[in-house]
């Protein structure tokens, strides 16, 4: 590999690496939790989507464990970035659902790390 290459790819992982920690001291989010919460703005911000729906759609993209997709949804929950509901017909679905207040910070959010 070229000197050029090394020191592209060392730079870019200082960039990433600096990103990632502002973001985990800010925001107290990982990577995994950004790209869920990209997600669930693209398919749950209209209307709400059933969780095992969504789960399945997740894992398919970002090619994440159940375990790992779960654990950022309900960090993401408890932050208050996404919703979730229950149906009031079966109470064994759930929903998760982007409104408008969560769709402002998530937006907040990017803008804030674009710079």
């Amino acid at each position: 590999m070229k000197e050029e290459k090394k020191a592209y790819y060392l730079n870019v992982y200082k960039k990433y690496n600096s990103l990632m920690h502002y973001i985990d001291s800010t925001y107290k989010l990982t990577m995994n939790d950004i790209a869920i919460l990209e997600l669930i703005q693209k398919h749950c911000s209209e209307q709400k989507m059933l969780l095992q729906t969504f789960l399945k759609i997740v894992i398919d993209e970002l090619e994440l464990s159940r375990t790992k997709v779960l654990a950022s949804i309900r960090r993401l929950i408890d932050q208050g970035r996404v919703n979730k509901v229950r149906s009031s017909e079966d109470e064994r679905k759930v929903y998760l659902l982007m409104n408008k207040a969560n769709i402002k910070k998530y937006n907040a959010l990017l803008e804030d790390i674009e710079m």
